[in-house]
């Protein structure tokens, strides 16, 4: 029987919403009760994103894990990691060799640019172990269903770093759109128009020409701008229309920064099977303040999340019925003590890297008097937290975690599509996958 895609929708979204919240569940997996020994990670990659939120997060938020080995083939970064980590992390130059020498290790996290994704994951999974992997799960359809294939095949939980999904703003829409607060969910407007890429990025080496370059601004790098930025938000989309995609267009180009392969525009349209439609539109020369929103418009009504962006203003859920009074439903930034020390965390540490776009902050102190600097990327760095504590609860319990390969590998899906129409002119069915 063919159920009515509303049904569906709603259906989607409940489970959406359980999964975000079962982030306490009890349970074991291959010899690891609840309450059991530290979990053993080795991470790969120790770049800004690494020693700004990873490691830190890690290190100090999560006891059920010890960091017990660290690989960058950067010598700077991968010393810069260490000290983050502490004195009991030993590095390596070389991840296999890290693999070799701590076969004991439970977990591995997989932080580098999108190109090494798949190799790295995939030989994590096949010595055993658990992965988290950043976002893009990969960079090609290919590649990514050898990863979920290979977790599967080993019995191992294969996360993707989709921290989006565990802001606690984006959780509560997710539960108002089951609860039909307006309506059936028929159209979504949304935007990340942000700053450019960090100029301090690790720079790759063309093997043939020797010259340094970006990573970020290389095809065979990045893959593509809307897999390293810009997918997080088709992600949260995908995730709270609830249905896959019909049919994928898009225009854009290099309007700005026209030396690079990679694109620095793009405005995506997707038609849904449940009938529901999608602009999105992507920048790297518009850091303006508001750049970043998700608009939801129903059959009776709008609703957003506000204030994530600017931390100077309460977060809350605004929904706008089409004919009535605007309704504000306020959104703790935070719930728990250990969630209240990640936002701590996040205003005072000094490996802090500073984001492109202009950002709002609010500035306060923490209980042992340091000055914190809040701005958006402490409710990153709390969803980051979440992301964590998720993965570990995976792990000990066996269950896929909230943003698994499968979600991972939708998302690029839906970026590499948008990508390959603005290449080739063309609007890409969801089954059609050739040159992804």
């Amino acid at each position: 029987m063919v159920q009515d895609p509303k049904i569906q929708r709603r259906q989607f979204l409940v489970g959406g919403a359980v999964a975000a919240a079962g982030l306490g569940l009890s349970g074991s997996l291959g010899g690891y009760p609840a309450a059991a020994r530290k979990l053993k990670y080795g991470v790969v990659g120790a770049g800004f994103r690494s020693r700004d939120a990873h490691l830190p997060i890690l290190r100090h938020l999560v006891p059920e894990v010890e960091i017990v080995a660290l690989s960058d083939i950067t010598p700077e970064n991968l010393q810069a990691g260490l000290r983050v980590c502490g004195g009991k992390t030993v590095g390596y130059a070389d991840h296999r060799e890290m693999l070799s020498e701590h076969p004991d290790l439970d977990a591995v996290i997989v932080v580098v640019p999108n190109y090494k994704h798949a190799e790295i994951s995939l030989d994590a999974l096949n010595a055993g172990k658990h992965v988290l992997t950043e976002k893009p799960i990969a960079t090609s359809m290919a590649d990514a269903q050898r990863m979920i294939d290979t977790a599967t095949t080993r019995g191992r939980i294969l996360e993707v770093g989709f921290e989006m999904r565990y802001l606690a703003g984006n959780a509560r829409l997710a539960e108002l759109l089951r609860q039909g607060a307006i309506g059936d969910l028929e159209y979504v407007h949304a935007a990340l128009l942000r700053g450019d890429w960090n100029p301090r990025s690790w720079k790759y080496t063309d093997p043939v020409t020797g010259k340094r370059t970006n990573w970020r601004y290389l095809r065979v790098t990045e893959g593509a701008a809307l897999l390293e930025d810009g997918i997080h938000e088709l992600d949260v989309i995908h995730w709270l229309v609830g249905a896959e995609p019909r049919k994928i267009t898009a225009l854009g180009g290099n309007n700005v920064y026209q030396h690079r392969q990679t694109l620095d525009n793009a405005a995506v349209l997707i038609e849904f099977a449940n009938e529901v439609r999608c602009d999105f539109a992507f920048s790297l020369f518009t850091p303006i303040p508001d750049g970043v929103h998700i608009r939801l418009f129903g059959s009776k009504g709008m609703m957003e999340l506000e204030g994530w962006m600017d931390v100077s203003t309460p977060q809350a859920v605004l929904i706008q019925p089409y004919h009535g009074k605007a309704e504000r439903i306020p959104i703790p930034r935070y719930t728990t003590p250990e969630e209240r020390n990640a936002w701590v965390m996040s205003g005072t540490d000094e490996e802090k890297i500073a984001w492109p776009q202009k950002e709002t902050a609010t500035t306060s102190n923490a209980p042992d008097g340091k000055k914190i600097v809040a701005s958006s990327r402490s409710q990153l760095i709390v969803a980051s937290y979440r992301m964590h504590q998720a993965f570990v609860t995976a792990i000990r319990t066996g269950k896929q975690p909230f943003s698994d390969g499968k979600a991972g590998m939708d998302a690029m899906h839906i970026s590499l599509a948008a990508t390959h129409s603005i290449r080739t002119g063309k609007v890409l069915d969801w089954e059609d996958e050739e040159g992804l």
